[in-house]
């Protein structure tokens, strides 16, 4: 039997010579560049592979974050594939024996030795506790926690290599390092999405045809998971069903992908405005879809009926369970008052409030023009109000959402975009489900709720009461300042302030034109005065070296200012 050639990535654990390596892929594929400018995703997924398990998965994150890169770029790093050999049982059942400090056989009846999948960071095999109840282990594979962090510090390295990029306002790829390298370490320590797993479940399980499998802790450690097992297989075999039926006009799917279309949405939507607590990557690989028969555990569970309807209900023969929590995401109070208010202004498709409430659930960067953000937002968002999810592309969308505002010096609030991000995800297969079901009509009345609940009333009266007093205090003085307004404007002493927008730029374009015309008029002098030191005193030798050096000024200074504007109108091309 012979031996499969050794990968590239594995093949270079020198440090400098990975390094190297890294460095070598990075320029080959143009990768900073290409990222950069956010231009060919086939080369950048090409290098991914190329440079091994690390970079894949990097590959794999960005393809759920078009919050960070283009719709184009997501879709090519979704056909990264991990390409990664599985390890032997021994090495498994050491870190397993490691990690725990129990024997194998202390824990498990039994334990299938063969892997039914591995990826990247680690493999997962079928097994059963002791009391027969049956679990999925996740184990991870030996040294890829040291092999990340070497990875990860030499692309940092690599990092300086963009001063010789031109500037982007498409994406900060220093920024988008550090938020990779958050998600990475946190997926490598399992013990995190142990407290995530527990904790959705609890907030879960059992809601409506909702199923979260139990994490079983005490087996679980740094680099082992050990989860419930759940039979079902990925939603996406049922979307590709529904896809079918749609091409031949079959309708036996409405009322079953109806539903779970609007199981799906209430509950996310339960996540956010209820919990704070949400699944932020709940793509198709991550929801399995059971279909019961007759004599299945939970065929006839029932729930009880919504609103104030007394009784109870009983449930399809279907279920819907939720995978990895290794991703998720939270919500304070107070950016979950922000949220609402976003969504209730929404409602009123009034640009103006929809702008102010995402200033006020972001970071401003800068100096931030609140009028041109406000015009850049109103054509942006005038085309989603009222739109279906069929005709709205939540990955176009959440992206041109980021770059508006960090083209006004406004900083989304990182679980603000998580949130955008996991809304598209989930909105992919409820538009595959029901293109007809639009989102924000099930997001309003969430989002009302939630407002009514956290509405002081006590404190809103007392402060439309003080407004009130304020007012009536001041109204006897409105005669006399309407007066000395007058007065004022007889005299000539009124002043008008006149706003515009971008009027920092305009300033600062006029600077710049008086500062080339008064170098113009400079060096038009230098060169007067240059000629008539030449002319006038030819006999005299260091006067005309004078001359001859004013000349010699005045031609390099007019070599760079030709030199800067040919640079600057370069860029301005590279840029579109």
């Amino acid at each position: 039997m012979t031996e499969e050639p050794i990968p590239k990535w594995q093949a270079n654990q020198n440090r400098h010579t990975r390094f190297r390596t890294i460095v070598a892929v990075l320029r080959k594929y143009n990768v900073l560049s290409n990222l950069t400018r956010q231009k060919h995703p086939g080369q950048v997924r090409a290098a991914f592979e190329e440079l091994g398990p690390t970079f894949i998965k990097v590959g794999q994150i960005l393809s759920s974050r078009t919050d960070i890169v283009k719709p184009e770029f997501a879709n090519e790093f979704k056909k990264l594939q991990d390409n990664v050999h599985s390890d032997d049982f021994s090495i498994v059942k050491k870190t397993i024996e490691t990690q725990t400090g129990k024997q194998m056989s202390a824990m498990f009846a039994s334990f299938d030795e063969t892997p039914f999948a591995s990826a990247s960071m680690g493999q997962t095999h079928h097994a059963t506790l002791l009391n027969g109840q049956k679990v999925v282990v996740k184990v991870q594979h030996p040294g890829i926690d040291a092999e990340v962090a070497l990875d990860i510090s030499l692309f940092e390295r690599a990092l300086p290599l963009l001063r010789y990029i031109p500037d982007s306002s498409v994406i900060d790829l220093r920024e988008m390092v550090a938020e990779i390298k958050q998600s990475l370490f946190n997926e490598l320590d399992t013990s995190i999405e142990v407290r995530n797993g527990t904790r959705f479940y609890e907030l879960n399980n059992q809601a409506d045809i909702i199923r979260v499998p139990r994490v079983y802790a005490k087996y679980s450690t740094q680099k082992v998971l050990v989860n419930q097992y759940m039979a079902g297989t990925s939603i996406q075999h049922f979307m590709a069903k529904i896809a079918k039926a749609d091409e031949l006009n079959d309708h036996q799917y409405d009322e079953e992908r109806q539903y779970l279309a609007h199981v799906l949405v209430t509950n996310f939507l339960k996540q956010v405005f209820e919990d704070g607590f949400f699944h932020a990557d709940p793509h198709p690989g991550n929801i399995l879809l059971r279909e019961l028969k007759k004599g299945d555990i939970g065929y006839n569970d029932s729930v009880a009926k919504s609103g104030r309807i007394i009784g109870k209900r009983q449930l399809p023969p279907y279920r819907l369970v939720y995978l990895d929590f290794g991703m998720m995401g939270s919500i304070s109070p107070n950016l979950m008052d922000g949220i609402a208010n976003v969504v209730i202004a929404v409602t009123t498709e009034n640009t103006r409030q929809v702008g102010k409430a995402i200033l006020a659930i972001s970071n401003r960067t800068g100096e931030v023009d609140e009028e041109a953000f406000f015009s850049e937002l109103a054509p942006f968002l005038g085309q989603y109000y009222n739109s279906g999810l069929g005709e709205i592309d939540f990955q176009g969308l959440v992206f041109e959402m980021v770059k508006v505002c960090r083209s006004n010096n406004i900083q989304v609030n990182p679980e603000v975009t998580l949130l955008g991000k996991a809304f598209g995800t989930i909105e992919g297969i409820v538009e595959t489900l029901d293109p007809n079901l639009s989102m924000m009509d099930v997001a309003r009345p969430f989002a009302r709720q939630y407002m009514r609940e956290h509405l002081n009333l006590r404190n809103e009266l007392e402060d439309g009461l003080l407004a009130t007093a304020q007012s009536l205090r001041d109204a006897p003085k409105l005669p006399s300042r309407l007066l000395s307004a007058l007065d004022t404007f007889e005299n000539g002493q009124t002043r008008v302030n006149i706003v515009f927008s971008h009027r920092k730029m305009f300033i600062d374009r006029i600077d710049t034109m008086v500062n080339k015309v008064v170098l113009a008029v400079i060096l038009a002098a230098l060169i007067v005065g240059s000629s008539l030191l030449v002319q006038s005193h030819s006999d005299n030798n260091w006067i005309t070296y004078i001359g001859i050096f004013g000349y010699v000024t005045a031609v390099v200074v007019i070599i760079g200012l030709v030199i800067g504007t040919l640079h600057s109108w370069y860029r301005h091309w590279r840029q579109k």
